[in-house]
């Protein structure tokens, strides 16, 4: 009893110190220092088992049991030496097993160990990525598995996806918020590896990344902005922090890009990544996109709203071209996404004969046949995420429920039908995926609710300065993607 308690003493004696555990879920031990594979052979031996090593994390305590195992996930000892990748959701807890005796296995997660090859865990409440280090008694160093917590791991090998939109229809008329992007189909060849939201961010994780910089008094004059940040301050109090956030949250709904992408880089920073926005001030009074994608220039000015008002009405946003971290979609990325491998159709429920009960199926709409406006008091909340089925991509509520915000990756101008269009009037980002709330039927005027049938792959709304909305992320591994043309069957 008295080593027991020595060791328990010890355990809890260095705040930033490793612990180790062994099967039974007690503390066996503490060390700063990283494990070398001789005295994991000789801890093992000790306590006749496999050992627990876990990183002290603040606000995260042992756990000597975790019931209501989900799933379980099989890992093969001979692909180990390559890159390995499980999704999983928030707060899910899976087991994992090998298929021969473990040694260790090293996390931060609330784990325990099942017996000689299994480990069972508890996934973080963050969407992001996790990593476990698996330890063989016949190996000299470890074996990393990836967790992705919330997003989907695509690994595309000359992919052939479909970008673009077929032709303009004529018969749904034509309206100046919810018009059709003239943008030839095209078939091309994607050979890259994606991390990507299965959901778009939610309200939680958006607070626990960004609540900091949330004032507690509204210092905003005009209306518009006064209100979208009185309901960040009501979301603030509401929120809790460490909250669990569950998977079905609702959606961020009122997000502006420059907080979008504060969002993006405060989540690569928590995961020791390389934020992939630099933002500067500047002297520009109009929103821009200067450079293309592949440029190492590449750069946007886009409209200077987060939680305070400034002076300046713009920013410049620079592309750090070496970031491993998190993102926005660039447009042909949320295409392409969205399509989930779709090559025939031109929205998931098919053409513009589908019924709106068809569509329901697919897109979290909402019909209201008569304007809508939020009161002062009413916060615009969407529905939960993931109640509707996943794309072929396993995406979901790419329509519907929210707009998500899409970059482009340059301004363009093509020659259409009905005369010379310029895309998006040169803004740096667009609205990809339609709106909540439509109407089910088509009306004379639109402007405030449109007609469900505006939306479709080809759809989009214009990404102005001031307005906001949702969003999803997307991280790169390993390099960039390339794109190259493909031919049709047809040709």
């Amino acid at each position: 009893m008295k080593i027991f308690l020595l060791f328990l003493t010890i355990c809890f004696a260095f705040a930033n110190a490793q612990l180790y555990y062994d099967k039974h879920g007690e503390c066996r031990g503490t060390y700063k220092d990283s494990l070398d594979h001789a005295t994991l052979v000789k801890f093992a031996e000790k306590i006749r088992g496999p050992i627990l090593v876990k990183k002290s994390v603040e606000g995260v305590k042992p756990t000597k049991s975790l019931k209501k195992i989900k799933r379980t996930l099989n890992v093969s000892r001979d692909t180990l030496d390559k890159e390995n990748w499980f999704e999983v959701e928030k707060n899910e807890i899976v087991k994992i097993c090998a298929d021969q005796k473990v040694l260790a296995w090293e996390t931060s997660l609330s784990s325990n160990i099942k017996n000689d090859s299994c480990l069972a865990i508890q996934a973080p409440t963050l969407i992001g990525v996790e990593s476990i280090n698996i330890y063989f008694p016949d190996a000299d160093s470890s074996f990393k598995l990836n967790l992705a917590v919330g997003m989907k791991y695509l690994n595309f090998k000359n992919e052939e996806v479909l970008l673009g939109y077929n032709e303009y229809d004529s018969s749904l008329g034509f309206d100046s918020s919810y018009d059709l992007e003239f943008d030839p189909e095209r078939l091309v060849s994607v050979t890259g590896t994606y991390l990507v939201d299965k959901y778009p961010v939610t309200n939680c994780e958006f607070l626990q990344l960004l609540q900091k910089e949330i004032p507690e008094k509204n210092t905003f004059s005009k209306s518009h902005y006064k209100r979208k940040l009185e309901e960040w301050i009501i979301r603030k109090k509401r929120w809790k922090e460490n909250e669990k956030c569950m998977v079905h949250d609702t959606a961020v709904t009122t997000s502006y890009l420059y907080q979008s992408m504060m969002y993006a880089n405060a989540r690569s920073i928590r995961e020791g990544l390389k934020p992939y926005y630099v933002f500067s001030e500047t002297e520009a009074d109009e929103s821009a996109v200067l450079g293309g994608r592949h440029s190492k220039a590449i750069s946007y000015i886009i409209g200077y709203h987060d939680f305070t008002e400034h002076e300046k009405k713009f920013i410049t946003v620079k592309v750090d071209s070496s970031s491993d971290g998190y993102r926005l979609l660039y447009y042909d990325e949320w295409m392409m996404f969205a399509r989930g491998g779709d090559k025939k159709n031109k929205a998931p429920w098919g053409d513009s004969s589908a019924t709106f009960k068809e569509a329901s199926k697919h897109a979290k709409f909402k019909s209201m046949n008569r304007d809508f406006f939020h009161s002062e008091k009413e916060m615009e909340l969407s529905e939960p995420v993931g109640q509707l089925q996943p794309n072929g991509y396993g995406l979901y509520d790419i329509f519907g429920l929210v707009s998500e915000q899409v970059l482009l990756e340059n301004s363009r101008c093509l020659t259409t039908p009905l005369g010379f269009f310029c895309f998006n009037f040169n803004f740096p980002y667009c609205l990809k995926g339609g709106t909540y709330y439509v109407t089910e039927t088509r009306s004379i005027d639109n402007s405030h609710m449109p007609y469900w049938k505006y939306f479709n792959y080809g759809s989009f709304e214009y990404g102005y300065p001031g307005i906001a909305d949702g969003f999803r992320l997307v991280r790169n591994i390993g390099n960039n993607a390339k794109w190259s043309e493909a031919k049709s069957d047809k040709e």
